[in-house]
């Protein structure tokens, strides 16, 4: 048996020295003008900031472990360190306060670990020692899907009595919301990185949320999935898969 995963900090332990540093950064640079990636997406200097921050606790306290940030990645192997060091950049220069810091430890490819995640606009901490969230029937159930993607008209033929949509944040702030019970499920139309998704998929595999990527359940890690994707629990994904099972619509 390999001892080094027992031996491994805690990431809810380690973070908890990393709140006040991140949220200082977050008020040092309220509204960074943003630069331009290769890939065209937006980069500001506070996602520079944090991501420099993160990845010398990673080195100081995973140096074992492969890390595997938005800003810098080459290798792929496990364990893996999965880092959004701002996740919701469109947030963040909207000043909507539904952008966060996203961690996923990563044991091995089966998506089993510990995530992380903290909203400094909110304080809100979410990671994997959260008490589990029960699936409760109801009649009617709410989901949140992406400001951009709700703004593109991509929902505006949905239609259910069922279940009601609005938009929210980052897509980690929204899987910790849902793993937090705050929100019945999520759905995305937009292809995701692990980094994006990482921390907060193994928060809601811990409330027994399911994920799935065009029309299957996920239970091993990729670099890269397509849409559509949904995290719900397993008595709502039947009929989730079916409403969203067209894919004239995906990004």
């Amino acid at each position: 048996m390999d001892k080094k995963p027992l031996l491994r900090p805690k990431l809810a332990k380690i973070m908890v020295d990393f709140v006040f540093p991140i949220s200082e950064l977050a008020k040092t640079f309220p509204d960074a003008a943003p630069r331009h990636k290769d890939d065209g997406t937006p980069v500001t200097e506070l996602d520079l900031r944090l991501s420099s921050l993160l990845e010398s606790m990673a080195e100081k306290y995973y140096s074992g472990v492969t890390t595997y940030s938005e800003e810098s990645y080459s290798d792929w192997k496990f364990p893996l360190l999965a880092i959004d060091p701002l996740d919701g950049t469109k947030e963040y220069l909207a000043g909507r306060p539904e952008w966060a810091v996203s961690l996923g430890l990563l044991e091995s490819e089966q998506f089993e670990g510990e995530g992380w995640i903290f909203n400094p606009s909110t304080g809100e901490i979410f990671n994997s020692e959260m008490q589990p969230q029960n699936f409760v029937e109801k009649s009617e159930y709410y989901g949140e899907v992406s400001h951009s993607e709700w703004g593109k008209g991509l929902y505006h033929s949905f239609k259910s009595p069922k279940f009601k949509l609005s938009p929210k944040g980052s897509i980690a702030y929204k899987l910790a919301r849902l793993a937090k019970g705050k929100t019945d499920f999520v759905v995305s139309l937009a292809p995701k990185n692990i980094w994006d998704i990482a921390g907060g998929t193994l928060l809601c595999f811990k409330s027994g949320i399911k994920f799935y990527s065009q029309g299957k359940e996920v239970t091993k890690v990729e670099k890269l999935y397509r849409p559509p994707l949904i995290w719900s629990s397993s008595e709502l994904s039947p009929e989730l898969l079916k409403l969203f099972e067209q894919t004239d619509r995906y990004l």
